[in-house]
């Protein structure tokens, strides 16, 4: 049995990922996938500090004649679970799962943004035209809206199930997979980057023109009341109600194209990051998630409290007109709220 071969048995008898085995020995993951790889041998210091690690004699790493180990008694192997193998089929099999479950979860996540445009223009309609009649089919089409993408949201997560364990449990990647994968990341990070850039501009540019309809709207009684007057809005006020509506249909337009991309890139992204246990899926952050699954999930919580808070007011008020900030000011917040279960976590450790 030769050296590569003979670091990857140990590794795994171990319980340790390549990742894990890289930190104990102080060299970057690359250097112990090549050496697994018989792409390059460890010198002689890293030899003995692999002797130490597993308990082994230097003379069973060298000479390959030598096939069975003495363990010494202070130094056995673990007797932790073997790491869970990703095999390349298995492999590919996921990022191509994953590439299409980028783009549904993208298109929930758009939808619920465009949900709220409906009921806004409906809604400045219901007002102008003084009918509750505009405001109910402005209310049903942000409902349907967004059942569609709770709908997708199910599906697409059904369709990623039997690769839960990416996200929570330490891996052990067969040979070739950590290379294809970070080819594969260093050939998808030009993309990534475009399209991150590219939906931080259209948010912009959605803000942008909000504020445009906004200036436009103050001007009501003036000069836009020749356009509005035109699709049969004659009083200011009204006019200055629509293109408000206009404005903030827009930006949501825009952030929902913009949120398209970003979390197409993002999720496409976490596929490589999954394999390669990098980013968010180390082993330390995935025990971190494993372990937030069996708490209580705040941010659940807290959308809930949003949405009881939207439906409650909303309803029993009829103020569908401006309540749309409520969900808007919630989706905000919802990263500080997800840090703060972190840190609720991490001091409950």
């Amino acid at each position: 049995m030769i050296l590569a071969d003979k670091i990857i048995e140990l590794r795994k008898k171990n319980g340790l990922s390549q990742e894990e085995l890289a930190e104990k020995m102080n060299v970057s993951r690359q250097s112990v996938s090549k050496w697994e790889g018989a792409q390059s041998v460890p010198d002689l210091n890293k030899i003995i500090a692999l002797s130490k690690i597993f308990g082994v004699s230097t003379d069973y790493l060298l000479k390959d004649e030598i096939e069975s180990p003495e363990f010494s008694s202070e130094n056995e192997p673990s007797s932790e679970t073997p790491l869970r193998q990703v095999s390349m089929e298995e492999a590919n099999e996921f990022l191509s799962v994953n590439k299409k479950y980028s783009v549904r979860l993208a298109l929930g996540c758009a939808l619920c943004v465009a949900s709220l445009i409906p009921m806004l223009m409906f809604g400045v309609l219901s007002e102008i035209a003084d009918s509750d009649i505009f405001g109910g089919i402005g209310v049903a089409l942000m409902l349907v809206i967004i059942a569609v993408a709770v709908g997708i949201f199910i599906v697409s997560g059904s369709s990623v199930e039997k690769f839960k364990f990416l996200e929570t449990e330490k891996i052990d990647t067969a040979y070739g997979v950590s290379g294809m994968a970070s080819e594969k990341k260093a050939q998808f990070k030009p993309a990534y980057t475009a399209r991150i850039t590219t939906g931080v501009i259209l948010c912009i540019v959605g803000v942008a023109v909000l504020i445009v309809m906004a200036v436009l709207g103050e001007a009501a009684g003036d000069t836009t009341n020749n356009i509005t007057g035109k699709i049969g809005i004659k009083s200011a006020e009204d006019a200055e109600s629509f293109l408000g509506a206009i404005g903030l249909s827009s930006l949501f337009l825009f952030v929902s194209v913009g949120v398209f991309l970003m979390v197409k890139a993002s999720t496409e992204m976490g596929g490589y990051d999954r394999l390669l246990q990098e980013g968010d899926f180390t082993p330390d952050k995935k025990q971190e998630n494993t372990d937030m699954e069996k708490g209580v999930n705040v941010v659940m919580i807290y959308w809930m409290i949003v949405i009881a808070i939207f439906l409650g007011i909303s309803l029993g008020f009829n103020t569908w007109r401006w309540t749309w900030i409520i969900p808007a000011v919630g989706g905000v917040l919802t990263p500080a709220v997800a840090e703060i279960q972190k840190a609720i976590h991490r001091k409950n450790r």
